[in-house]
């Protein structure tokens, strides 16, 4: 897993897109915990709905992800990753081991946008 400023984010998607990646994006979701995120996770990388509610579902099916993106290597931009290990870092540990492990997967993790002076979050 690779760990990057928010800021960053265009570049990453970029760089994998020029080494001919897939990219597939996602966010944490506003308060949400593991199972949110797993969904959100499966969703983006184009998973079986069993992959959003069961871990051990989510890691066979990373299994199966270079057929699901027809044997195309994928990147994921989690966007807001910081935001799960902040409120559950048990949770954030889990699910990143797990996308971690993951065969023709690269993940970018994302921190929490900088808020400037009078902008809201």
């Amino acid at each position: 897993m690779i760990i990057l400023p928010a800021e960053r984010a265009e570049d990453a998607r970029a760089h994998f897109a020029q080494a001919g990646y897939a990219v597939a994006e996602v966010t944490t979701p506003r308060g949400g915990g593991l199972r949110e995120t797993q969904a959100q996770v499966a969703q983006a990388l184009r998973l079986p709905p069993t992959a959003a509610t069961n871990l051990d579902a989510l890691a066979d099916a990373l299994r199966d992800l270079g057929q699901v993106w027809d044997g195309q290597e994928v990147a994921l931009l989690w966007a807001d990753a910081a935001a799960l290990a902040e409120r559950d870092g048990r949770a954030w540990w889990i699910l990143s081991e797990i996308l971690d492990d993951a065969d023709s997967l690269a993940v970018v993790a994302l921190g929490t946008p900088r808020v400037e002076d009078g902008e809201q979050p």
